[in-house]
């Protein structure tokens, strides 16, 4: 009975192949040319489309350009938009354009600018300069800080040492440190040794051990050659 119905199978499956491939053959010409038509990278011959097919093309080739004119992209033709699109991509332009100078990013025409977006312009890429001089990265212009700014970013300069200090970690100047910060990074610095010394690190500094943190290590150390 198995055997029976895995024939059954077999038969079904050859028998839809023949279907298929004639089904692949009786496909349209025209059918065929419009695929290839609407696929860009696809050669297309027109003259082998009817009438409904061609405004079909048509259709779709006009969207895709106005969409490339609306991304700003080369191929965009912009003879073939009609009055209405050229208003909108005009418009695309000068947003996009105001973003660019707002951002500091991309290509920025400043002689597009009305004079409050100007303004906007300016204060952008002041609070961009601030930001860039508070956070140590990026660009940063000193001479463009007022003077509560200037003592914003001795501040964060300080704090940011401060915490290169405290983790060990970057450019420490102790030098710019206050003397209770000096004792706080102090015992930071000895408190991440006694760490490294209680794990076995290679890292350790045993001579800036205590009598009783030396002991407690030597410990340690028996018991892991123990367990080894």
């Amino acid at each position: 009975m198995k055997f029976t119905y895995w024939i059954i199978i077999a038969l079904l499956v050859f028998s839809a192949a023949p279907l298929q491939t004639r089904a692949q053959n009786r496909r349209s010409p025209h059918s065929q040319q419009l695929s290839n038509c609407l696929d860009d990278f696809s050669t297309c011959d027109r003259s082998a489309l009817n009438a409904q097919q061609l405004q079909v093309v048509r259709r779709v080739a006009q969207d895709h350009n106005l969409l490339e004119c609306f991304n700003g992209f080369s191929d965009c033709d912009k003879k073939q938009l009609n009055t209405e699109q050229q208003i909108e991509i005009a418009r695309e332009d000068r947003d996009q354009n105001l973003q660019n100078c707002l951002d500091g990013v991309g290509a920025c025409n400043s002689a597009r600018l009305s004079d409050h977006e100007r303004q906007d312009v300016a204060l952008s890429a002041r609070v961009r300069n601030l930001q860039g001089c508070l956070d140590g990265m990026g660009e940063c212009d000193p001479t463009h800080l007022t003077s509560d700014q200037k003592r914003q970013l001795a501040d964060a300069n300080h704090d940011r040492n401060l915490q290169n200090c405290l983790e060990g970690l970057g450019e420490c100047d102790r030098t710019q440190l206050s003397s209770q910060e000096k004792q706080d990074v102090a015992r930071a610095t000895s408190d991440r040794n006694l760490q490294e010394c209680y794990e076995g690190s290679n890292e350790c500094d045993r001579s800036h051990l205590t009598a009783t943190e030396q002991r407690q290590v030597a410990d340690l150390d028996a018991h892991r050659k123990l367990q080894n």
